[in-house]
């Protein structure tokens, strides 16, 4: 075993008063101790001695004989020193308190063995506790005290909040506020159990992507036993366990086991305060122990400082190997990732300043760009805005890699949204490359932001975005600036912008409607409302006016995944026996109805019914469609925590890959979260390669890849635009050349869960 320091011995006291927890006191009906208002409950003048042992084990999730941890022991004394009516003022002193540590050489004391700590020299102090029918109102504790302590001894008093009756009620105590159930299983014996515990007043971050969260299971339960007379507690036992793991991969996890006994040892008698009114006693209490405050029982945050974490220049040099441009993609370079993260967020802006300024970090400013983008702090911020330039054109690579940081953060910053758009608004030469991932970045930072939960500005900062989209849309001078506006709203995609993305539909050229299709299919299917529906049967039927095929397609891609009923089913089948001349339409419509039909089986048993219902349609002529595109999925991982399926999109033209995508899919419980898409593009290049008169396009013959990481749109990377870049690739062999489209160090999960540790 590693030796144990008088540091680590602090740092289990800081373990110690952060996690241990209050006890639970009930009784039932049935034990025969009538109801709580009976004076005999905790008595006035009277004390009661317990033993009191907590033991904490840290292992990994499905580990046995792994585990780590502490374990706490000492005397509690509890008095009951002033009554009036049912309530009582109770005082509660942990006296002798002893530290012990999980040690292999230790075969005793369930592998526990006594080390010496700072719990050795720890001054004895006693708070109070309100009580009065079976809930504690109000604790009394020693002002000036640190957090840590305070919470600690909130949770001892949570031990003395009970009721006697087998009931379930909503109970404030340390845990925070929780569902308790109260069941009686002896005359004297009983358990408490809790559930949905909440404390909003701890911080917590979730990943708003529920196939990339992290599952938390929480169960807390206490046995007690009390005597004969119903008068005072003589047994105590609380476990309480937390399991905490990825939600796409069960296996990988941590878990917190605890363990709280209570064992009375004695009674005694104790002083008595003689004063009728509560405000009296409180000030009494005052005069003779000092200044106390009174709070409640829920836990309060608490502010750790740790020396375990550096400053940003000084861990960067710990990690600086792995941060090389060799070791991307590598273990090494992804446990670099958490703690540089980490004292990014802790770090000063000058420190940040000098660690980007630095020479010996010039070969990994990249990274370091990165990591400052997923800090999402102000500083790191403001570091950044320092080092580098939108409007400079040599800091292009620099200022996209920061963008495309902050756009795939899970938790973005709003001061730093506002920022961008401030700057987005009055930087003059952005270079167009930079001004469209600037807006792109914006967008998504945006639709994360709408994901969690909401907080005063959220709104304001959202609708701000939004409003920027719009009127660049509604102001673009040509049909290259909508274009980047359209992909900023797919990148944005929250309800309130699809009204003006039907309008674009309706009204805007071919290209234009292909981009508003994508911005809505890149939506949450629950946003397709009836209009939206509405529109997408005549963009596929082209009952308004001719669209392109790939409106078409994404159209027809929204009903079918809109659980359509009967008809609009039947329809769509039966658009088979069209004489629509544009064939691909039609292959492609029947190619997501296979494989839509493959995954659900229900879908699939409509499908044959309604094909089988028409000899017609039921044959080789219809079913064996003329065409090329085609739809399919197929999974590359089956486990039992998710699924990962690759889903293939092919939209054929001319016997050319118009519009092609490979989407790398996570399932979990029915829910599909997107990971990657690789999408490739290409118009214009009909007539060089077929002799058919309807190939010819007006288009400019165009070839590009579209990315997408977590549902975050990048900027389009064209290969060429014009048949003489094309040729000019081909002549020069530069078309064969390996050139790196996106690269960067993604922190994709971020999840804090702040777990006070009562029963």
């Amino acid at each position: 075993m590693l030796p144990i320091t008088q540091n680590f011995a602090a740092m289990l006291l800081t373990l110690y008063c952060g996690f241990c927890y209050g006890f639970v006191l009930i009784s039932s009906a049935s034990a025969g101790a009538g109801s709580l208002s009976e004076k005999h409950f905790f008595e006035v003048g009277k004390s009661w001695d317990y033993d009191y042992v907590v033991r904490i084990l840290l292992n990994e999730k499905g580990a046995i004989a792994k585990d780590v941890g502490f374990s706490v022991r000492g005397d509690l004394l509890v008095e009951s020193v002033w009554s009036s009516e049912y309530r009582r003022l109770l005082k509660f002193t942990l006296k002798s308190p002893r530290l012990s540590i999980k040690s292999k050489k230790s075969h005793e004391d369930g592998g526990f063995t006594s080390h010496s700590s700072k719990l050795d020299s720890v001054k004895t102090t006693s708070f109070y506790g309100l009580w009065n029918m079976g809930k504690v109102e109000k604790v009394l504790l020693p002002k000036g005290e640190s957090p840590t302590v305070s919470n600690f001894k909130r949770g001892v008093a949570s031990l003395f909040q009970f009721q006697l009756l087998d009931q379930e009620i909503t109970e404030d105590d340390s845990s925070g506020r929780c569902s308790v159930s109260y069941f009686s299983t002896a005359p004297n014996k009983f358990t408490k159990s809790k559930e949905l515990c909440e404390n909003t007043d701890l911080p917590h971050i979730i990943t708003p992507d529920f196939v990339l969260s992290a599952t938390i299971q929480s169960k807390r339960e206490a046995l007690y036993e009390l005597d004969g007379e119903i008068r005072h507690i003589l047994n105590i036992e609380a476990k309480e366990e937390h399991v905490v793991f990825m939600t796409a991969e069960e296996d990988v996890g941590n878990k917190v086991e605890v363990l709280q006994t209570l064992k009375f040892k004695e009674t005694g008698s104790c002083p008595i305060i003689n004063l009728d009114k509560f405000e009296d006693v409180f000030q009494k209490v005052v005069n003779e122990e000092g200044i106390f405050t009174e709070e409640s029982l829920i836990t309060q945050k608490v502010h750790i400082k740790s020396d375990d974490i550096k400053s940003f220049s000084n861990t960067i040099n710990d990690y600086r190997d792995s941060l090389k441009a060799k070791s991307l993609g590598s273990l090494a370079s992804a446990k670099s990732i958490i703690p540089l993260v980490r004292a990014a967020r802790k770090s000063l802006l000058d420190d940040i300043n000098k660690a980007l300024q630095s020479k010996k970090n010039q070969k990994i400013q990249h990274q370091l760009i990165d990591i400052l983008g997923h800090a999402q702090t102000m500083d790191s911020y403001n570091a950044v805005m320092k080092k580098i330039h939108f409007d400079d054109k040599k800091h292009e690579d620099l200022c996209e890699r920061y963008l495309w940081a902050l756009s795939l953060a899970s938790q973005p910053n709003p001061e730093i949204i506002s920022g961008l758009i401030e700057k987005y608004k009055k930087l003059i030469n952005i270079p167009p490359k930079v001004k469209e991932t600037l807006i792109l970045s914006i967008a998504s930072m945006a639709n994360r932001l709408s994901k969690l939960p909401d907080k005063p500005g959220n709104t304001k900062i959202i609708n701000a975005v939004k409003e920027t989209i719009t009127n660049g849309l509604d102001n673009a001078k040509n049909d290259n600036e909508k274009f980047v506006f359209l992909r900023a709203l797919r990148n944005l995609k929250v309800k309130g912008i699809l009204p003006t993305l039907m309008d674009v539909i309706r009204k805007g050229n071919r290209k234009e409607g292909i981009l508003g299709w994508k911005a809505i299919r890149a939506m949450d299917p629950s946003n397709w409302n009836e209009d939206v529906l509405a529109i997408a049967k005549k963009t596929f039927y082209q009952l308004d006016k001719e669209h392109d095929s790939s409106s078409r397609t994404l159209a027809v891609d929204i009903i079918l995944t809109s659980n359509p009923n009967e008809e609009t089913l039947t329809n769509i089948i039966y658009f088979l026996l069209s004489k629509d001349k544009d064939f691909e339409v039609k292959q492609y419509a029947f190619q997501l109805i296979k494989m839509l039909a493959e995954d659900d089986p229900r879908f699939k048993d409509r499908v044959v019914r309604i094909i089988q219902s028409n000899p017609v349609i039921n044959n080789y002529h219809i079913l064996g469609q003329k065409g090329f595109s085609l739809a399919l999925k197929r999974k590359f991982m089956d486990n039992p925590s998710s699924n990962g399926t690759l889903l293939t999109i092919q939209e054929m033209s001319t016997g050319i890959v118009k519009r092609g995508i490979v989407n790398v899919m996570m399932d979990k419980d029915g829910v599909s979260q997107e990971i990657f898409s690789l999408g490739i593009f290409s118009a214009g290049l009909g007539s060089m390669l077929s002799n058919d008169p309807d190939a010819a396009s007006d288009d400019v013959a165009t070839a590009g890849m579209e990315l997408a990481v977590l549902g975050t749109q990048l900027r389009p990377f064209k290969f060429f635009e014009g048949q003489g870049e094309l040729m000019g690739h081909v002549w020069s062999g530069t078309a064969s050349d390996m050139t790196t489209a996106y690269q960067v160090l993604p922190k994709y999960k971020e999840n804090i869960h702040i777990i006070p540790q009562q029963p």
